[in-house]
């Protein structure tokens, strides 16, 4: 057909136009391999919060979650506070004597930067829990926002929800997210990608036998996990016809070494695990992504596609479990984890190397 034929002509051309960096590309993979670097570190460590910083904090979602005291506190808000308590502050702040502080009161004993970055992104969740993301929440997250003086692109992000401006905010988290989670930061390399993933899609014998090999290493390693994992899903593995390629590989991983299953509530608690690997704000994009589909059920992503959007399956402490789970993980999994440099180690060494706290799942949890 004419729409086959000029796809195909497309693809050969932009293949000769990389065949030279591809050659480069894996020389550079051959030179990673051989000298067997070590994986980039030095996230943040989680942020110690004082009792009374933690007090200050719990007052100030406290604030948003009652409109500014004017209406009470919902059940499931007061769950999120009690699961921030329990699994970031690690404070015993009585929680049913509690009352608002107004920002600039706040902004006044609170001056550390990335406390306050911390602090707002968890303030911009707030009218999400509920599912009604109430404008007069918002507007009290905004004077939090002006206050500490932060202002990161989910305060933007909540405005489009607010506004039900969904289509707007798919395409710039879109944008955002090819460099941020897929690695694709420049034209050259969106434009490789999306051949990577045609290529792929439609079926590529070099790629997939690699990682059908993955089946005869060591039970128990990343790469046998991985590949029992994809055939226990009825998932093409990469190079498969019909697989989704290797761009979403490290994500997979995460669900793998963070012990999250890919069902719904899976899915939101490695979002959440997620957004404390990150320490530029994009995590809780991401998280917000997840959120959108799964708990307000508006089937924000392409995801949707795959499993049905649904309502309520944010649950605080499931989700903030999987968040200080992040943020105790000393590299970005999903930038920085090369995995054939880490395939035929055990998941379990491979947890402790990155301090992911142990998980109760089993290795290879079932879908």
């Amino acid at each position: 057909m004419d729409s086959q034929d000029s796809l195909v002509s497309t693809y050969a051309l932009c293949e000769k136009k990389t065949a030279h960096a591809d050659e480069q590309n894996l020389k550079d993979s051959k030179n990673v391999l051989l000298n067997h670097q070590t994986i980039k570190t030095g996230m943040k460590h989680q942020l110690s919060w004082t009792e009374g910083e933690a007090k200050l904090f719990l007052q100030a979602m406290h604030e948003v979650g009652s409109m500014g005291g004017s209406a009470d506190v919902e059940p499931i808000t007061m769950e999120m506070m009690e699961s921030i308590q329990n699994f970031v502050l690690k404070s015993s702040i009585d929680l049913n004597h509690l009352n608002g502080i107004k920002p600039e009161d706040l902004s006044a004993k609170i001056s550390d930067r990335n406390k306050r970055e911390q602090l707002l992104q968890i303030l911009i969740l707030i009218p999400y829990v509920d599912m009604k993301v109430d404008p007069r929440m918002v507007a009290i997250v905004d004077n939090f926002a002006d206050h500490l003086e932060i202002h990161p692109q989910t305060i933007k992000d909540l405005h489009r929800v607010r506004d039900n401006h969904l289509k707007r905010l798919l395409i710039d988290y879109g944008r955002r997210s090819l460099g941020e989670f897929l690695g694709l930061d420049s034209a050259p390399k969106v434009i490789k990608g999306v051949i990577t993933m045609f290529h792929q899609a439609i079926g590529d014998r070099s790629v997939s036998e690699r990682y059908q090999q993955l089946e005869t290493y060591p039970e128990g390693s990343l790469g046998h996990t991985l590949f029992h994992w994809y055939r226990d899903r009825n998932w093409a593995l990469p190079g498969e016809k019909k697989s989704t390629s290797e761009l979403l590989l490290n994500h997979d991983c995460c669900h793998i070494l963070g012990g999250f299953n890919t069902d719904v509530q899976g899915e939101m608690n490695v979002a959440a695990f997620q957004a404390g690997l990150f320490d530029d704000g994009f995590g809780f994009e991401s998280l917000l992504e997840v959120i959108l589909d799964f708990h307000l059920g508006k089937a924000f992503s392409t995801v949707g596609n795959i499993i049905p959007p649904s309502t309520g399956a944010f649950h605080p402490n499931d989700a903030m479990a999987g968040y200080e789970k992040g943020l105790a993980c000393n590299v970005n999994l999903i930038k920085d984890l090369d995995f054939w440099l880490e395939a035929d180690q055990p998941v379990l060494t491979l947890r402790d190397k990155f301090n992911i706290p142990a998980s109760s799942e089993p290795l290879l949890i079932k879908p």
